[in-house]
């Protein structure tokens, strides 16, 4: 009785589940009026499919993760295959002057001789020669000795004067007519990137950078830079109703003449580049050069040099270092 009398005058009494319930049904009917849902029954199904989830995944656990596949960059067969044919090249089988350009992998033929199965590599080599270019296939056995004796396709392959269709860049606005002031900055830049004056070839360019230098050439004198093509390119200030922009790209052939090392006399040579250039139809700049077909992507002043400026007294005019060796400035067209 104390105890009953102390409890009830702290104000506590023990649960009394005929008078206030259980707790979990009490929720379950607030929620449903609140939410609709009769939570106790859910709660029951999602406690029945997580269990059926946690049995299945403990007897079929997941399998693990499989390595990639190695890659033999020097499978079986191969040295012979070069060495066996670079033998018998020098017999003359293809011409004067024959050489094995690469090797461009292999397949796997399996014979039988009447006992057992035998897995022959059979090595597909290209070839240059004096009488053309050739494919040459290699049977190789599995003690490195050769199959019967090579075979080899001609293969057929365009003159470099065989040009095909340059096509045009892709997403540009309209296509640009070249002014006589376009064509003068044009030759411009062919004169001091084909030339030796490195020093003109960045004043071209006109980097904002005080550090960077753009290097020449040295291939010789510029006979020739026309402008085969030209277009807007969707970029810089944009004008849609007129189809214009203030960058523009153009395809350029440059002719340059050069001592022939043959005999000394004076040869020509094409090359052809695409030109990114600001402002086109007012005081263009050549912002920068590349390989045919990359005009539209191009990065302006992509082809700087690598390195510090050369001064003028130790001349740029020397034999390419690594740092010209690599660079885009070669006129490849990649930007740094």
């Amino acid at each position: 009785m104390r105890r009953k009398r102390i409890d009830e005058d702290a104000g506590w009494r023990a649960p009394d589940p005929k008078r206030d319930g259980d707790p979990d049904p009490q929720f379950s009917r607030r929620a449903f009026r609140l939410t609709g849902l009769r939570l106790l029954r859910w709660q029951r199904w999602i406690a029945i499919l997580l269990l059926l989830i946690v049995a299945y995944l403990m007897s079929n656990p997941p399998d693990a993760s499989k390595p990639a596949p190695a890659t033999d960059l020097d499978p079986a067969g191969r040295v012979e295959s070069w060495a066996l044919t670079e033998q018998w090249l020098a017999k003359g089988a293809l011409g004067a002057d024959a050489r094995i350009v690469s090797w461009n992998g292999q397949s796997h033929a399996t014979v039988s001789d009447g006992s057992k199965d035998m897995t022959l590599s059979v090595n597909t080599l290209i070839v240059d020669s004096a009488a053309g270019w050739w494919r040459v296939r290699t049977t190789i056995t599995p003690d490195g000795r050769l199959s019967g004796w090579p075979s080899v396709e001609r293969l057929d392959l365009a003159g470099a004067d065989d040009k095909g269709d340059a096509g045009t860049w892709k997403d540009t606005l309209g296509q640009l007519t070249a002014s006589d002031i376009l064509d003068t900055t044009v030759r411009k830049w062919a004169d001091a990137f084909m030339g030796s004056d490195s020093d003109m070839l960045t004043v071209l360019v006109n980097d904002p950078d005080p550090n960077a230098w753009y290097r020449a050439q040295e291939l010789g004198k510029v006979t020739a830079a026309t402008i085969d093509g030209g277009a807007y390119l969707d970029k810089g200030n944009v004008d849609r109703n007129e189809r214009r922009s203030d960058r523009a790209a153009l395809r350029v052939t440059v002719t340059v003449a050069h001592a022939d090392a043959g005999d000394g006399s004076a040869a020509q040579s094409q090359y052809s580049y695409d030109l990114l250039v600001a402002d086109p139809d007012g005081t263009p700049r050549i912002l920068a050069w590349g390989a045919p077909g990359t005009g539209a992507t191009l990065r302006e002043h992509g082809n700087r040099a690598p390195g510090a400026r050369p001064t003028s007294g130790s001349g740029d005019t020397g034999a390419p270092s690594e740092a010209s060796g690599g660079s885009d400035a070669s006129g490849s067209g990649g930007s740094r």
